[in-house]
């Protein structure tokens, strides 16, 4: 044996590198953790702490995914994490802390965008992933039922608990978790995996529709139904097909129910708009006056008052992004979805584009009505928007990503 193996340095050196050589998996493996701890732990600075030893792992390990910067989807992604938090120069007012935040949430989401393009490279990624977010969101969904029917809310709805400390936030996670499990029941060969995922599936719709967010009620039909036309259509165009009219019968004979049927209204709608066309005219007021073109900045506050009622945030993704980086930020967030949506049609047979266009359906049409803060820590937004966004720039980009591939099963010719 030479000197300087058993030497601390040279196990060191070994740990370092074995560190480094099964990088992807244990990015995998973390990704995973992180996005299940959202449903069990309590607060999301507590979920946070394993994207930040992700994030360190993911730059560690940037000379393996560098290529990633040839794809033009992956630029415009650069570009959008770089203008949000770059927006806070012309916030009112401007706080040093508050924007070096900004651009700490922008660089997590960042290195999770790059994991989750190297994990779909692993070949059990999807099958986990799907697993962890149904058991995890069984567990926190089972709990809050049990709170439901223990303490009987003033208002009748179900709250999530911990993280998930809104009705609307719980009842969309919990129709993403949901969708997972119904993927997970639709690839999984074993009888015994197949009950546990009807039954999370089962009590996951339960949670949603206790929660009483209509919002969340009809995108989760929309994902669910994905997930049911995926397993059976072969074909992206037959998808886009049989999906689009699906959609359109559902809000059709939503409609059709809250215009012609006594008293279905106040079941589609029991609380009205909640103030969200009075909501929106007032924000679009401030975007007009102010920031049109390059919003108001993502440092200055959104609060307004509408009906008497404070109002945190203007309940619209897009509009939000409009408010805080103006049409500039817009513009830039509808190329990162036309392109994402695009690569995962376009990949239609691959069963991680399968999860991502069902997570899809869902979130974006949810957006329209609820949804804050695209940049954020470990949350709800990562799950819904960032990572079907991450799916198809490993889909994309997979010719490029040779170090993740040496743990998937995907052949380049």
């Amino acid at each position: 044996m030479s000197g300087g193996e058993g030497t601390p340095e040279s196990r060191w050196h070994n740990v370092a590198g074995a560190l480094l050589e099964y990088r992807v998996p244990a990015s995998a493996t973390t990704v995973v953790v992180a996005l299940g701890s959202i449903f069990v732990l309590t607060s999301q600075s507590a979920s946070s702490w394993p994207t930040y030893i992700l994030g360190a792992y993911v730059l560690a390990g940037a000379a393996k995914w560098r290529s990633l910067f040839l794809d033009r989807g992956f630029l415009v992604v650069v570009v959008l994490l770089a203008y949000i938090p770059l927006s806070s120069l012309w916030s009112t007012p401007w706080d040093a802390r508050e924007a070096f935040s900004q651009v700490m949430r922008a660089l997590l989401v960042f290195t999770f965008v790059v994991c989750i393009a190297e994990s779909v490279q692993v070949d059990w990624f999807v099958q986990r992933f799907a697993q962890v977010i149904a058991v995890c969101g069984t567990l926190a969904a089972t709990a809050a039922i049990g709170v439901f029917f223990t303490e009987s809310p003033d208002d009748g709805r179900l709250n999530g608990l911990g993280q998930l400390d809104t009705h609307v936030m719980a009842a969309m996670v919990y129709a993403l978790a949901a969708v997972c499990g119904l993927t997970w029941l639709g690839s999984d060969d074993r009888s015994l995996g197949r009950w546990i995922a009807g039954v999370c599936v089962a009590v996951l719709v339960v949670a949603v529709v206790l929660a009483g967010s209509r919002n969340a009620a009809v995108c989760m039909a929309f994902g669910l139904g994905c997930v049911l036309i995926a397993n059976r259509v072969s074909t992206a165009r037959g998808f886009m097909l049989i999906a689009g009219s699906f959609a359109v019968a559902l809000l059709a004979v939503l409609l059709a129910a809250f215009w012609l049927v006594p008293g279905a209204g106040d079941v589609i709608l029991p609380r009205g708009t909640s103030f969200r066309p009075a909501i929106w005219l007032d924000y679009a007021a401030r975007i007009r006056a102010d920031g049109i073109w390059f919003g108001l900045g993502v440092l200055t506050p959104d609060l307004i008052q509408v009906g008497g009622y404070d109002v945190l945030h203007p309940h619209n993704l897009y509009l939000t992004v409009v408010y805080q980086a103006g049409l500039l930020g817009l513009a830039l967030l509808v190329t990162v979805v036309a392109a994402t949506a695009h690569a995962l049609i376009g990949n239609y047979r691959e069963p991680e584009a399968k999860l991502g266009l069902a997570i899809w359906a869902m979130a974006l049409p949810g957006y329209l009505l609820d949804g804050h803060e695209l940049v954020d820590k470990v949350g709800w937004t990562w799950l819904l928007f960032w990572l079907p966004v991450g799916i198809a720039l490993g889909i994309r980009a997979r010719q490029g990503l040779e170090d993740a591939r040496r743990f998937g099963v995907h052949v380049i010719s």
